[in-house]
């Protein structure tokens, strides 16, 4: 008799699934509206997405964490992969209080799916910053001035940013102008969530 993992659904507390959340209630998450350039993602961070991202990064809950990265690969089914991943690398501090890169988490997931390798140490961060939590964009992007540094050689490579949530943009600016300079033909961002827009998109 075959053996199998059941569940409870996250969301609305569905009996005996297979999977961490019920298909009503996946159905149901937000999608954005719109996509800016060359950002994908597979939600709208906002209520529930918010929770489950929150509760992987910060309750170190793996399991809601490959989940969600499985949704970004299905959002990017059919795609052109690019040849190389790489994740936004956290601070010293941050990771040894989280424990792990939650951008790398997703990175390794997808990057199985869509037949990328992800390269661990791609981008190095080289100074400390404050959160970003609650600062505006242009502040962020003071923030992270200088924080990267990048030393592979991209010449003629496509290359995808993976990280967890995009919000202003400030990051993904940042390491996208490191990633052309040494030399990458195109870099997308592909992010689990991306904040909604002003007036809802």
């Amino acid at each position: 008799m075959p053996l199998f993992w059941a569940s409870d659904c996250l969301l609305c507390g569905a009996l005996g699934l297979p999977g961490l959340v019920c298909r009503p209630c996946e159905h149901s998450l937000p999608r954005p509206s719109s996509v800016p350039g060359e950002v994908t993602a597979a939600y709208s961070y906002a209520f529930p997405v918010d929770g489950l991202v929150h509760r992987f990064k910060f309750g170190r809950d793996l399991a809601v964490g490959h989940w969600l990265a499985g949704r970004l690969a299905d959002r990017l089914a059919g795609c052109e992969p690019p040849e190389v991943l790489v994740v936004p690398p956290l601070s010293r501090a941050r990771l040894r209080e989280r424990g792990f890169n939650p951008a790398l988490e997703i990175a390794r997931r997808v990057g199985r799916a869509v037949g990328s390798r992800v390269d661990v140490q791609g981008i190095e961060r080289v100074r400390e910053t404050a959160s970003q939590t609650g600062l505006d964009r242009q502040a962020r992007r003071e923030n992270l001035r200088g924080a990267f540094r990048c030393e592979r050689d991209y010449r003629g490579l496509n290359v995808a940013l993976v990280d967890d949530v995009y919000t202003t943009g400030a990051t993904a600016e940042a390491l996208g102008a490191l990633l052309r300079r040494q030399g990458a033909a195109r870099v997308d961002v592909w992010v689990v969530a991306r904040t909604p827009l002003p007036g809802g998109g």
